[in-house]
């Protein structure tokens, strides 16, 4: 097949793969106040606590804000789900099959700091999740809601949500606008830290690459102990390989080694790298090579291949399957995060120092 048609059958496919998931539109979004009957009593409700930087007058639809708003949604979640699926509600909303938003509202800074401060304590991590590109902001709400379910109630969700355009081919806009949503993600994170609270941050694919020069820009302003609360989670990173070498020679290593989730075969990173002219993504990085491991444990980084973690059409959102196993354990073992490389085995659910 030759390169041309290759380059241009590749962007054709990921199009047909998206037009066979209907996507959400903002209506998914309007509360369904009495949607929960006796029928679904053991469907849980998360309190997603959002803060974004999409401006408020187009819907949240992808353009930019220099001021960022706050809000918090209840979702439902459906007790009979499918692992790694969300159905999202129609016309007539189903709490059984459906998730759902039950109750919605706006905060100000102070009070979002303030609930947020509430919604965490001794049994409950404070997560920050960073969604990924071609994502709009009701699909990254619910999806925090259904990691947030898998996770058991372990964490406290918090979503930032930057002004992705949520269209396949809009991925250099798309990049742009994450490196404009560095000060709104940077003040948000020295907010939800202040009085050296722990929070986990967990950036996907595009929203790893904004986590990085987040990181590296509190470094650079002397928030030493801003990062210091930090536990830094890097799944499927869309990430230049050297661009990220780059921004580790600013940061240096963390007090806890970031985590980053690789795996082979991730369709969307592979497309990624032929945009970028063929240079390697961090998100495909081969855990199995001796230069890799040997460079992570230099950076004080660990890398986790989850290759064998059953993936979706494109592999790009293998981190949902270790979401449970990731959060379940009462306390992590500080052995286990380690810097180097490391491939997860799903059978065994063990890990295999490389």
């Amino acid at each position: 097949m030759p390169p041309l048609f290759r380059a241009l059958l590749l962007p054709c496919l990921l199009l047909l793969l998206a037009a066979c998931t209907a996507r959400p539109g903002p209506e998914v979004l309007t509360p369904h106040p009495g949607a929960l009957s006796s029928a679904a009593e053991d469907a849980q409700v998360i309190r997603i606590y959002a803060a974004t930087n999409r401006a408020l007058a187009a819907g949240f639809e992808g353009q930019p804000a220099f001021a960022t708003s706050y809000r918090y949604y209840d979702i439902s979640v459906p007790p009979g789900r499918a692992q790694g699926r969300i159905t999202y509600p129609g016309a007539t909303p189903d709490p059984e099959t459906d998730y759902l938003v039950t109750a919605s509202g706006v905060l100000d800074r102070a009070a979002f700091l303030a609930e947020t401060r509430g919604a965490g304590g001794p049994q409950r991590d404070l997560a920050l999740y960073v969604h990924g590109y071609n994502t709009s902001f009701q699909e990254a709400l619910f999806r925090l809601a259904q990691i947030s379910a898998e996770a058991h109630e372990r964490v406290a969700p918090v979503l930032f949500s930057w002004p992705s355009r949520g269209k396949a081919l809009d991925y250099e806009s798309d990049r742009q606008a994450a490196l404009f949503s560095r000060n709104a993600l940077r003040d948000l994170v020295t907010g939800l830290t202040a009085g050296n609270r722990p929070l986990v941050v967990f950036g996907h694919s595009m929203g790893g690459f904004l986590v990085v020069e987040t990181l590296r820009d509190l470094k650079l302003a002397g928030q030493a102990q801003v990062l210091a609360q930090l536990d830094v989670v890097l799944a499927a990173p869309d990430i230049d390989l050297f661009v990220f070498a780059s921004q580790l020679e600013t940061l240096g290593p963390l007090p806890r080694p970031i985590l980053v989730l690789t795996s082979q075969g991730d369709r969307a990173l592979g497309l990624s790298s032929r945009l970028a002219g063929g240079r390697p993504r961090l998100g495909a990085v081969p855990a199995a090579s001796p230069m890799v491991g040997a460079a992570a444990r230099r950076a004080g980084v660990q890398i986790i291949d989850i290759s064998s973690v059953q993936a979706d059409p494109l592999g790009h959102q293998r981190y949902i399957g270790m979401v449970e196993l990731y959060a379940r354990a009462e306390a992590e073992p500080p052995e286990l995060r380690v810097p180097g490389a490391f491939i997860f085995d799903a059978l065994s659910r063990s890990l295999e120092a490389q």
